[in-house]
């Protein structure tokens, strides 16, 4: 029973709504059903004392009258029409409760669950609703006053005199204007809360995605630890400032992290662009890698037209008063072992012998030069112009044939377009 009442619950929920869209989806659908439920109840309750002048044909077409439209109720939600169920539901318990009012007479008790409907407008509808919550919260205390003036004598043989019927009636409304009061500012507060906390779960998200990949930030959130993968080939990027120490030493602070910031945002921009995965900055060193954590077979080729695009970006880049940001970049492709680390402050890193030989590609570079190492060039050789360096000496690897990246080659069937700048 349990089960089946969570499922007709969450009618019409999904995933992608926010938690107080599916909150007020369920409460509508729970509303619905109680509705629905104690609408037959009561109808079985007072059949024996119903009015003689109504069959049990029409009684019973009255009940099938009600109960549909706490059935319409739930198949719209289905449909995913939410707030017009909000409407069909706050119709069908008004226009069920004044009508059994009505039938059985205002003594019987049926009015009361008006304070019900009231409190329900407020509870079901969303904020954007506000004309159709204060609406029907009018029309419920509108119809309670009706129905007291209605069997206005029956009022008055419990009170004793016209006036004491109408105090009484008076009260009744307060009563539901008391208790609107009390659950609409609860709602409120509940409302403010939700939001306050579906931002501040869209800024932990946010800042969750600048630190990981998309990917890597799912299977995080899901539990998965240790989080790691061998990658057999990768390619992957480095990219330093020429001459930082001294710049950094004439340079103010802000023109220096403003410099910084725009150069490397930019960068941002061109990883993105061709699918690499920026894996961190430290001081004025630019690390990024092609080919994961998603596989990306041409990873080498993307790896090469971001250096490219970074290298022609530099022309825009200048330190204030000094003169125009030049880098030397490095290649190498390989296998690596990525994965996070820590557990305040995560970080999405990569390992292995394939990083440290294309930082060495970088450092011996030149200034605006892309140096590629031998596996580079057997991959780009034939697309792209390159040059030999020779053999050069880097630490920790012995001598280490190079060549420099210089351009994409045009391909030979084909001329370049002159409409393009």
């Amino acid at each position: 029973m349990r089960s089946l009442i969570r499922a007709l619950a969450g009618i019409g929920v999904a995933s992608d709504q926010t938690p107080a869209e599916q909150r007020r989806i369920r409460t509508v659908n729970v509303v619905a059903l109680f509705a629905f439920s104690a609408t037959g109840f009561l109808s079985i309750l007072f059949l024996p004392s119903r009015p003689a002048s109504v069959s049990l044909w029409e009684w019973s077409a009255l009940l099938v009258f009600y109960l549909s439209g706490y059935i319409a109720t739930l198949v719209l939600n289905r449909l995913g029409r939410h707030d017009l169920a909000v409407v069909v539901l706050l119709t069908a318990g008004l226009v069920n409760m004044v009508g059994a009012s009505l039938t059985v007479g205002f003594q019987a008790g049926p009015a009361v669950f008006l304070v019900t409907a009231a409190i329900g407008a407020i509870l079901v509808t969303r904020a954007e609703q506000r004309a159709t919550r204060w609406l029907f919260v009018t029309l419920t205390a509108l119809a309670y006053t009706i129905l007291v003036v209605v069997d206005a004598p029956i009022i008055e043989s419990i009170a004793g005199t016209w006036f004491e019927s109408v105090l009484v009636a008076v009260s009744y409304v307060v009563m539901i204007g008391f208790v609107v009061t009390v659950v609409w500012y609860q709602r409120n507060l509940a409302d403010r809360a939700e939001d306050a906390l579906s931002e501040a779960n869209e800024r932990s998200e946010r800042l969750l995605l600048n630190i990981l990949p998309s990917d890597i930030a799912e299977r995080l959130k899901t539990g998965e630890s240790p989080i790691a993968d061998r990658k057999p080939a990768v390619t992957v990027l480095f990219a330093d400032i020429v001459g930082s120490t001294p710049i950094s030493e004439e340079l103010s602070a802000n023109d220096l992290v403003a410099t910084l910031d725009g150069l490397f945002s930019s960068f941002d921009d061109i990883a993105n662009q061709y699918g690499l995965e920026k894996i961190k900055t430290v001081g004025d060193n630019y690390f990024a890698v092609a080919g994961l954590p998603s596989d990306n077979e041409s990873h080498v080729q993307s790896a090469a037209e971001a250096a490219l695009a970074m290298r022609d970006e530099l022309v825009h880049h200048y330190f204030p008063g000094i003169g125009q940001v030049h880098m030397r970049f490095g290649l190498h492709t390989g296998p690596v072992v990525a994965g996070v680390i820590g557990k305040r402050k995560f970080s999405y890193d990569v390992w292995g012998d394939t990083v440290n030989t294309a930082s060495r590609m970088e450092s011996t570079s030149e200034k605006d030069m892309i140096q590629v190492s031998q596996q580079v060039y057997n991959h780009l050789k034939g697309q792209y112009d390159l040059e030999s360096r020779g053999n050069v000496s880097a630490k920790g690897k012995g001598n280490l044939a190079t060549y420099e990246l210089i351009s994409r080659r045009t391909p030979p069937d084909s001329q370049p377009d002159s409409s393009r700048p």
